[in-house]
């Protein structure tokens, strides 16, 4: 065999062992990928949510939630607007709501994403929602011990201080210390709130056709 040949076989050989290793070393990464894959393309949400129930379990569930959520916002719309859907849905986990709360702490530029969808799905209009969150945390906060509220619940509260104008006080917010950012924003907010006009799209950068399902919290 010509020496030429026989580089090149080596060059083969050397390939395809340096695949197989970086395979193996990033298997599970792989798998985590192929399942944020398979949510995007799921034909409707209750089928998007049997594969995001995946990400919730498991012993490398903080590994497979960091997967997920890294994705979110990245460009795929559809895999957005299902994990968006799901962390409101009654059979969301806290650790979801919680790692996707954190998600928009270490990425800021989704706050006003999440806001947006969060006004756009809101039960009742933006305004109204608005004032009942406000006035069931004006009860918790004048306990003489106030109350840890849910992940859930921060982040309506998220949503609230961004589309009030209060960005920074969204940025991680937690159970333990939204009694203190409530109360700076409560001493300082205008007496009259910005009107919140429902967005007719669940995100800025939406298209096609509107989703059937808005409200997912039953």
């Amino acid at each position: 065999m010509r020496l030429w040949l026989r580089l090149l076989l080596l060059l083969f050989v050397l390939v395809g062992a340096g695949a197989g290793a970086w395979c193996y070393l990033n298997w599970q990464r792989l798998v985590r990928q192929s399942a944020c894959y398979r949510v995007g393309v799921a034909p409707s949400f209750k089928e998007a949510q049997a594969e995001i129930a995946w990400f919730e379990t498991g012993r490398d569930r903080e590994a497979k939630l960091r997967e997920l959520l890294r994705k979110w916002g990245t460009g795929n719309r559809q895999f957005d607007l299902y994990l968006a859907q799901h962390v409101g849905h009654a059979k969301s986990t806290e650790a979801l709501r919680e790692a996707f709360s954190l998600e928009l702490a270490w990425r800021e530029e989704l706050v006003p994403r999440w806001a947006h969808y969060w006004s756009w799905r809101a039960p009742l209009e933006p305004d109204e929602q608005i004032a009942s969150i406000i006035e069931y945390l004006d009860d918790l906060a004048a306990a003489e011990t106030p109350k840890k509220i849910t992940w859930r619940e921060v982040l309506d509260l998220q949503a609230v201080f961004h589309l009030t104008g209060y960005r920074r006080l969204a940025h991680r917010l937690t159970p333990e210390n939204w009694h203190e950012r409530y109360r700076r924003w409560s001493e300082t907010r205008p007496a009259k709130l910005p009107h919140i006009t429902r967005p007719a799209k669940p995100f800025p950068d939406w298209q096609g056709p509107l989703p059937k399902e808005r409200f997912s919290r039953l």
